[in-house]
């Protein structure tokens, strides 16, 4: 069973080094990670009509940044960017990730 978790986990860490982008996650504190993020413009009728047009959404390895909160940032390319809500994402009960909603600059 612990063999198929870090198979997935492995998957899921792959798919974002492959389809993500370069980032910068910076804490509050000041502490700055660099790494791979999975980065999109949603059109999920849900997330608009919760956060505006326009919301982003981060995906973060928690291998890369084991600790991630409302109000951190996350630079891509030239832009900065503050998280409006982190969620953990789960495979079954090892926590693999972070679903980050951003609704702008």
């Amino acid at each position: 069973m612990l063999a198929n978790k870090n198979e997935f986990r492995a998957a899921y860490e792959h798919a974002i080094d492959t389809l993500g982008v370069p980032a910068t996650v910076v804490s509050v504190g000041g502490d700055a990670y660099d790494c791979t993020i999975g980065w999109k413009t949603t059109r999920d009728e849900e997330l608009i009509n919760a956060y505006g047009v326009g919301v982003k959404v981060a995906t973060v390895k928690y291998s890369d940044v084991a600790v991630l909160k409302k109000m951190d940032g996350i630079r891509v390319h030239s832009d900065r960017y503050t998280i409006d809500e982190v969620f953990p994402v789960y495979l079954n009960d090892l926590q693999v990730g972070w679903r980050c909603v951003i609704r702008g600059k």
